[in-house]
């Protein structure tokens, strides 16, 4: 027979009753409520008991392994900056397949995100494409909404579909942006963001309630140059600018602040301000020639959630900690 407790034993020797509760609970296995009715307390009690055995130290806890790299690193990035979240994955042999497990990770956020009546952005990235690689379908259909905030990279190696190919996976409304990112004047630019149908899904990418996208760098490879998209002598330019990286076609510098670009008017795309005001934007990246992208974007909190690998992650901790006052023993290595 299971002994029961009086209130007034229980409040007599609280400690007693606090380590009871614990051992049944951590070394037992009993549930909250197993352990209320061998006392005759109400569930609410046991959960006030626990709290106070781990508060007093009256159960303790050892880890018997190292936490695992990724944990530790998602830790550290988390509070050195603002972002609300951080997933790393192990880098990988080599860079195509660190690529492929990071954009494992972006799908597999992206797929505990949807819900019913979301309006969920897609930029584009090689690194974002890659979630289209992992995506799963669901049993029952979700009906919600992709929206491209930004126009299309043109070009026979032209990875950025991935908005299409979510709605089509998903069955899912798409707001697309067929139209090139970057077009030819001015004039050209004002009569495309006048067409309704462009209107619209603006309208949509601005009011998205979460966003995955890349981040370009301007190193020789980058993408804007290999489709053709810029020359080299205007990446040049921004950087001797101060320019570190690139978001839908946006420049900023280390620190994140905005740098203006002679084409700025012949933009189809999101506006800085309009990225910023994305209620949840995620970051996909990698790569060590994307850390002063990376830096940037998190000190000018244009992010929420980093997507990334283990040995990106420890650049841009490293990066980072020139502004705190984290001690030796935090050091990413």
């Amino acid at each position: 027979m299971d002994m029961k407790y009086s209130d007034s034993s229980l409040h007599s020797d609280q400690e007693k009753m606090a380590t009871i509760a614990a051992w049944l609970y951590y070394y037992e296995g009993l549930t909250h409520d197993q352990i209320a009715n061998r006392f005759g307390i109400s569930r609410v009690k046991v959960t006030r008991l626990i709290q106070k055995a781990r508060k007093e130290g009256i159960i303790q806890f050892t880890l018997t392994r190292p936490l695992p790299e990724e944990f530790e690193l998602q830790n550290k990035l988390c509070k050195l900056s603002k972002l609300k979240e951080a997933i790393i994955v192990q880098t990988r042999r080599t860079m195509e397949e660190t690529l492929e497990a990071v954009g494992n990770a972006g799908a597999e956020h992206l797929m505990r995100n949807i819900r019913k009546g979301i309006r969920l952005g897609m930029g584009w990235s090689t690194t974002v494409s890659k979630i289209s690689h992992y995506l799963r379908p669901y049993k029952k259909n979700v009906p919600f909404t992709v929206c491209d905030l930004a126009g299309t990279m043109l070009g026979q190696t032209n990875p950025y579909t991935i908005s299409w190919l979510v709605a089509q996976m998903y069955h899912a409304k798409l707001e697309t942006l067929a139209v090139p990112v970057l077009v030819e004047s001015e004039s050209t630019r004002n009569a495309i963001l006048h067409e309704p149908r462009i209107v619209q899904a603006l309208n949509e990418a601005k009011n998205c309630d979460i966003a995955y996208t890349g981040l370009g760098h301007l190193g020789p490879d980058t993408t804007l140059l290999k489709v053709g998209l810029l020359p080299r002598q205007e990446i040049d330019n921004l950087r001797e600018k101060g320019a570190v990286g690139e978001i839908l076609m946006r420049y900023y510098d280390i620190d994140g602040n905005n740098i203006s670009t002679p084409w700025e008017n012949r933009i189809i795309s999101l506006e800085w301000e309009d990225i910023l005001k994305i209620p949840y934007l995620v970051i996909i990246a990698a790569g060590s020639y994307k850390v002063e992208a990376i830096v940037g974007a998190i000190r000018g909190k244009l992010c929420d959630c980093l997507i990334t690998d283990t040995e990106t992650a420890k650049m841009v901790i490293s990066e980072l900690q020139k502004d705190s006052t984290l001690s030796p023993d935090d050091n990413p290595s």
